[in-house]
């Protein structure tokens, strides 16, 4: 599924972009309106195109949905390759600080896609697989972490990764309903302190990618 360019004339290469443009529009109206108020027109009126264009590529508002469900993947930055265990562990844990207007953005989406998702069974399941491979992830983060003496080795991966996580998303939505930049600040501190805790003392030391929250 393709999204043309406006004149029509893109090439294939140029065309993934314009896609993941419209997702974008797509996933800040969520946010901002909710999936019910979300309407067409409002997608057309962000993206430039035509509802008749937008509803031949996506089929119908429920498409549009689930196509930005499946683009929008992890917040901001929460995924980004490279680097330790825990280095990696703190990136991923700094996307569930809203310190930026594109993180927020996400986790307006993502809530109001939660919300949805306890009353639609395509949706729970989408968001289901979404939890699971990030749940995954982190295990493997953190068994890899033990296996290079950075996470302490009297740890389960499986059985540490689910409350980090669950800390991280109430934080995440504390900052929704309290959007100050102490609220901020002190989430970027407790998420800091929980991977300090699992850390072993030498790596526990080295907070340089620490999930701080910026000054902008």
């Amino acid at each position: 599924m393709t999204i043309p360019s406006e004149t029509g004339t893109s090439t294939d290469t140029a065309r993934e972009p314009r896609r993941n443009e419209v997702l974008q529009h797509v996933t800040a109206l969520i946010g901002e309106h909710g999936i019910d108020g979300m309407t067409m027109r409002q997608v057309a009126h962000a993206t430039g195109l035509s509802t008749g264009t937008i509803n031949y590529h996506f089929g119908n508002k429920r498409g549009l949905v689930l196509a930005a469900l499946a683009s929008a993947g992890e917040a901001p930055e929460g995924s980004a390759p490279g680097g330790s265990p825990l280095s990696r562990l703190r990136r991923l844990l700094a996307s569930f600080v809203l310190d930026s207007q594109e993180r927020r953005a996400w986790w307006q989406f993502w809530v109001e896609v939660a919300a949805q998702s306890a009353r639609d069974e395509e949706l729970r399941r989408h968001e289901r697989a979404r939890q699971t491979a990030q749940r995954r992830h982190v295990e493997e983060v953190i068994e890899e972490g033990i296996r290079r003496g950075e996470v302490r080795a009297d740890l389960d991966a499986a059985t540490a990764a689910e409350p980090l996580i669950a800390l991280a998303t109430g934080l995440a939505i504390l900052q929704l309903t309290a959007p100050d930049e102490v609220t901020v600040r002190r989430a970027s501190e407790t998420l800091e302190d929980a991977v300090r805790k699992i850390a072993t003392g030498n790596a526990a030391s080295d907070s340089g990618d620490a999930p701080r929250a910026s000054n902008g």
